[in-house]
């Protein structure tokens, strides 16, 4: 008889492990352990030896980078088979890519969670988890991934791009690196990501937006409130207010500041718009560009390369940039 692979499974809480309370009107609310997860997807022992451990139990609004960290500490103590991760789907392209940046085991990592909790009509974390497994048993893909409604996502690119709908993950920069069908998993050539060291504290960053007719005011507070780096998501390609890149301009003299894009697919361009707080304009106040990160993950990486202290955060920066 061939002996199954290992399976291991971390579980940091989210929709997948949710139940309504005793008071029914009050919602549903995390509940299930990574066991009772397990116990809920019979079919996952069909495919694999499974162990489990719950790391935090909770709404992943509420998870930080530091249990993100925890979890790839403990991802490298595991020496065969993949890696499973189940979390709540609002922050779990962040989760994601954290953990590309860190994880280095040999084994796939491979994160899934449920658009509805598992008393609703029409549940998908099952499916969701058979699929992830499936992933995470296979070696050709991403070190890291995204696995719901059977597509495979590089955790660069997923966004969740609708509130309930269970085909809510998509990859608009360059669509799913792989399928699941019929038990099989199907994957596309995906190029290795950098990784990097945990930093003993990430840095803090701050994250603003550029906005129609914009005072600028919450720009003035981004020195004094302590932050180390900011990521700005501009207009279109790249683009901010006249009023805006002056208060930049200050601010990039002092600390680093990120150009990323508030739409959700393209790059940020880097020499075809000349006006003032145009991205040519900007890059040469010295903000430096995101490329096709997008806000939220630019934060991320730059929050671990300044907590890393590296002599050269904007080398370390612009290097997973040219991957994406």
């Amino acid at each position: 008889m061939k002996q199954k692979p290992q399976l291991k499974i971390f579980s940091l809480g989210g929709t997948i492990a949710m139940a309504p309370t005793q008071d029914a009107e009050s919602g549903v609310r995390p509940t299930f352990s990574a066991q009772d997860i397990i116990a809920s997807t019979p079919e996952l022992a069909e495919v694999a030896d499974i162990s489990a451990e719950s790391l935090s139990l909770k709404g992943s609004a509420n998870l930080c980078f530091s249990e993100i960290a925890e979890l790839c500490q403990r991802a490298a103590t595991v020496s065969t088979g993949g890696i499973m991760v189940t979390q709540g789907t609002d922050s779990m392209e962040e989760s994601a890519f954290l953990a590309s940046l860190l994880h280095r085991g040999p084994q796939p990592m491979v994160f899934t969670g449920a658009m509805r909790s598992p008393t609703q009509p029409g549940a998908d974390g099952r499916a969701n988890l058979m699929a992830a497994a499936l992933t995470a048993l296979t070696t050709e893909g991403p070190a890291v991934s995204v696995v719901m409604n059977d597509e495979i996502h590089h955790p660069y690119y997923v966004t969740k791009s609708h509130t309930s709908n269970v085909a809510a993950f998509q990859s608009p920069v360059r669509g799913p690196v792989g399928q699941i069908a019929e038990g099989n998993v199907f994957l596309h050539p995906v190029q290795p990501s950098p990784t990097f060291d945990i930093p003993e504290k990430f840095a803090p960053v701050a994250l603003l937006s550029a906005v129609l007719d914009d005072d600028g005011n919450l720009f003035d507070t981004i020195l004094s409130a302590g932050y180390t780096g900011l990521v700005v998501e501009g207009f279109g390609a790249g683009h901010v207010s006249e009023k805006i890149a002056e208060k930049l301009a200050a601010i990039a003299a002092k600390i680093p500041v990120i150009l990323a894009s508030r739409v959700r697919a393209g790059s940020v361009f880097e020499r075809t718009y000349g006006y003032r707080g145009a991205e040519i304009d900007l890059l040469n106040k010295g903000l430096v560009p995101a490329g096709r990160l997008s806000g939220r993950k630019a934060r991320i990486l730059l929050s671990l390369i300044l907590g890393l202290k590296e002599p050269d955060w904007r080398q370390g920066f612009t290097h997973v940039v040219k991957h994406v």
